[in-house]
């Protein structure tokens, strides 16, 4: 999978390493991320999904190391010289842009955390793509 920044595709990628990156520099598990890097927010009475990233400058940060590890593991696999840093991606990023950010980064998770059965481990997930998948399934 790739985002968009400025101007440049990224590849990203997560794998056990960067997992174990993650929670060095950012100081969470991947199953983590939504509270610590998200702020996902569900309303029990409503089912109404939040995401306070856009409101908190220290999840916006986090959120920028997030998308430099998987994009320099990314840029790394495709041979690519892995140089995202925080500030640049920061610099890049588009303030309206966030959210679709936050919906590209989700999705390269859940897929990273999918099991050989087709089962998704805990992780951050993309309930608008989750509903859509649901209805995708056939009815039986």
């Amino acid at each position: 999978m790739e985002i968009k920044i400025g101007e440049r595709t990224v590849p990203v990628l997560l794998s056990t390493l960067e997992m174990a990156e993650i929670q060095e520099e950012i100081g969470c598990t991947v199953g983590q991320l939504r509270d610590e890097v998200f702020g996902l927010q569900v309303d029990l009475e409503t089912d109404k999904v939040t995401f306070g990233i856009v409101e908190d400058g220290k999840k916006i940060k986090k959120f920028a190391t997030l998308i430099r590890i998987l994009g320099n593991a990314g840029l790394e696999e495709a041979g690519q010289e892995p140089d995202l840093t925080d500030k640049w991606i920061l610099r890049h990023m588009k303030p309206g842009m966030i959210m679709a950010y936050v919906v590209g980064i989700t999705a390269v998770i859940n897929e990273s955390m999918e099991i050989e059965t087709g089962e998704k481990k805990e992780g951050p997930v993309d309930e608008v793509l989750e509903e859509e998948n649901r209805k995708k399934e056939p009815e039986t």
